[in-house]
Order: C-alpha cells, then structure tokens, then sequence
C-alpha cells in the first residue's frame, strides 16, 4: 500500500510540476502583454528612447525613395541641401506635432485592442502641416531671393536694341522661378534705364502670358498680379519685383504639388497607415490586412479573458495541491512544491537571459525579410522600425527575468524551510 502511495504522489507531483510550469509561462505572457503591449506608454517611452521622432527627419524625409514625396511636400521648390530639407520638414511639420499626432494613434489602437472602440484608426492628420506648407516655403524663397547676386549692367540709355537684349535674362528667370528654381543671380533693374525698364516689363511680361509651357493657374496669377508685378519692377526695386514673381508663379506650383501629396492622403487629408503598408505589399489588400488584425483582436481578448485569470490560480493552486499530497509530512509539503517553484522559475530566468541576446536578432531577421517581399518598403523606413521592434523585443523579455528570480526565490526559500521543518512540528501537533 505504502509503495502504491509513493507512486500516485510521484505522478501527481509531476504532474502538478507541468501545470505550474505552464501556468507560469501563461503569466509571463499575458503580465508582459497586459503591462507593455497593452499600454500606450510602453510604446511612447520606447519610441523616446528610439529617438524615432528626430530620426523621421534626419533618415526617413531623406531616403533616396521617398525625396520625391518630401519634395513634393515641400511644394516642388527646389531645395538647396540636406539640412535645409530637414529644416523647412521640421517648420511644415514640427516635432511636438508629429510626436503628439503618433501618441494620439497609439492610443486610439490600445484603445481598438482592449475593444474600446470598434474602428481602428491608425493615422496622422496631415492637414495642419499642409496648411503650413506655402507660408513655410515663400518665406523660405524670400530668404533665398535676399541673398540673390544683383548684377549691375551698367546700361545708361535706352532703344529697342536694348530692351531686347536685355528680355531674354529676365524670362529666363522668371521661367526658373515659375519651375520652383530660384536663379543665383539677377539682371539689377536700377542700372537699367527708367524708360527701359517700362518696356522691358511690357515684352517680359507678354511673353510669359503667352508661353505655352506656363500653367493654367500660373498665367491666371500673373494677369490678375499684373499691377503687383509691375511697380516694384518700374520703380527698380529688383529683390522687391522677384519676390512679388514667386508668388504669383510659386505658388501654383506649390498648390499642385500639395494636391498630389493629399491624392495619397484619406478624403480627409489623413496618412492611413494601413493603406500605406497595402500599397507597399501589393500581396495583402486593405481589406485583408483588416481582417487578419481583427482575428488577432479576438484571439488576443480570449486569451486576456481565460489565461490572466487561470495563470496564478495553476501556479499558486498547482503549488498548494501538490504540498497537500504529502500531509501530514511538514518536510514534504514543503520540499516538493519548493522544488517545482525552484526549477520553473530558474528554466525561465536562464530562457529569459537567452532570450534577451536572441529575440532581438530573431525579429530584425522578420522584419528584414518581410520587408524584402514588400519591394516598396524604403531602407530608412525598415531601419527605423526595425530598431523600434528591437527595443520592444529587449525590454519584453525583461519582463521574464524578474518574475522568475521571485518565483525561484520563493522555491529556494520552501526548499530550504524543509530542512527546518522540525522547528514548527512542536508547535503544530496534526503534522510530523
């Protein structure tokens, strides 16, 4: 009878050894889960820590594939280096906006994932920066035009011959304006005689109206900012007068581009990350990269529902049953359940260790390699993500390492009581 007991004990604390061990992995996932995944801090203090916002500007704006979206944001004017691009990004689009903008998207999504909210929206309004847009860039033209080299002609008289040799230069410029461009120098008009300068105006002028490679919107500005463009030019006030040029011929330059930057925007004028990532990977429409995201809600609220519950109860409950199989032995009951604790928690403190060295390599490999399949995807956009995922890796399977070194503590110190279990048997008379 004896042996037939020592047999069951043994099953049973073994199979009580695996429900602890299993309740205990359950636990590590949904604690990690429920305090970091779940949590829009989690990802806003990594997001910090990334120095994501900073590095949109410095690498992302700046990848070879995606300059034509930045130029285009930008309005179409050309740009003179790098650091003016980040510059005129961060004045169009300041950093606290963005930041704030992602922040309020992470949040909308915790909130669609503990089911909140049946929508999720993953955006960034880009409506105020793009109201931004031409202010940012005629001041940026302005500055540019202050700096132009004024080329003093030296032209004292005035005849026909003059004006006509003189027409070209200022067409040519005001062709480059039209285009974005502003010229590194310009014909100065004080030098030019008063007489001259009437009818240099009136041919220029003429001739621009009438070129067939002007603009709809551009040839409408200029015939209704006639008066505008003239006087400055009349008075010999040339910095003035190209000032007044960019405007009339810049800006429907830069309203074109803005509108194709909003043809890949929302109806209202959001950057939809999911529609993004379905053009990027033309495998995975919208509509299915949706669905797969709602499945993975549902799974994730089962599992939040019956394993956050039923974790501590199989660890705590595995623990105590297992102690109860060897009453009255105060040394078993304390030993066995001591031991259980002690292995679980040490397999997962050592896993966690491994983990922190191999996880995140393991989820840069992924993210590389998917977007690899997804051609479209610009190196600066994968490096950045791929960071990020990195860091969230790390600091989840830091979550392991506490825990564990609580539970294998508190096996230890079961483990170890046993040995002292004589102390309290004189004390409590049902146990030996």
């Amino acid at each position: 009878m004896g042996c037939l007991i020592s047999i069951f004990r043994a099953g049973a604390t073994l199979v009580l050894g695996v429900v602890i061990f299993v309740g205990f992995l359950s636990y590590l996932i949904m604690n990690n889960f429920s305090d970091k995944l779940l949590t829009a801090d989690f990802y806003n203090d990594t997001l910090a820590a990334e120095d994501a916002y900073n590095r949109i500007y410095d690498e992302v704006l700046l990848d070879d594939e995606l300059m034509d979206t930045t130029e285009k944001f930008l309005g179409g004017i050309e740009i003179i280096g790098h650091q003016d691009v980040i510059d005129l990004m961060r004045e169009v689009i300041p950093p606290e906006y963005i930041q704030s903008e992602i922040e309020s998207a992470i949040g909308r999504t915790i909130d669609w994932v503990n089911e909140d909210t049946e929508d999720l929206e993953l955006y960034v309004d880009l409506n105020g920066p793009l109201d931004n847009v031409k202010t940012v860039m005629l001041n940026y033209i302005d500055d540019r035009i202050d700096e132009i080299e004024v080329e003093d002609l030296g032209f004292s008289g005035c005849s026909i011959d003059t004006a006509s040799k003189l027409l070209p230069s200022f067409i040519s410029k005001f062709d480059k304006i039209a285009d974005g461009v502003v010229p590194t120098s310009v014909p100065g008009l004080k030098s030019i005689d008063v007489r001259c300068r009437v009818v240099i105006f009136e041919l220029a002028y003429n001739s621009l109206v009438d070129e067939p490679g002007l603009s709809g919107p551009a040839a409408a500005a200029l015939e209704n900012g006639k008066g505008d463009l003239r006087l400055p030019f009349v008075n010999g006030d040339t910095i003035e007068m190209f000032k007044v040029s960019a405007r009339l011929l810049a800006e429907p330059l830069m309203d074109e581009a803005i509108l194709q930057v909003r043809d890949n925007l929302t109806e209202t004028g959001q950057f939809d990350l999911i529609r993004q990532i379905a053009v990027w990977n033309t495998d995975r429409s919208e509509a299915q990269i949706r669905a797969d995201l709602d499945e993975g809600r549902k799974l994730v609220s089962r599992l939040n529902i019956f394993v956050g519950f039923g974790s501590m109860i199989m660890v705590i409950g595995g623990a105590v049953v297992m102690g109860l199989f060897y009453f009255p032995n105060l040394a078993g009951m304390l030993r066995w359940p001591g031991i259980a604790l002690s292995i679980t928690g040490g397999f997962f403190l050592v896993a966690g260790k491994i983990a922190q060295s191999k996880i995140p390599d393991a989820l840069a490999d992924v993210i590389e390699t998917g977007a690899n399949k997804a051609s479209d995807v610009p190196l600066a956009v994968t490096d950045l993500v791929t960071d990020v995922m990195v860091s969230f890796g790390s600091q989840l399977t830091d979550g392991f390492v506490t825990p564990s070194i609580m539970m294998l503590t508190i096996g230890i110190t079961l483990f170890g009581s046993s040995f002292l279990s004589f102390i309290p048997k004189r004390f409590i008379p049902m146990v030996k």
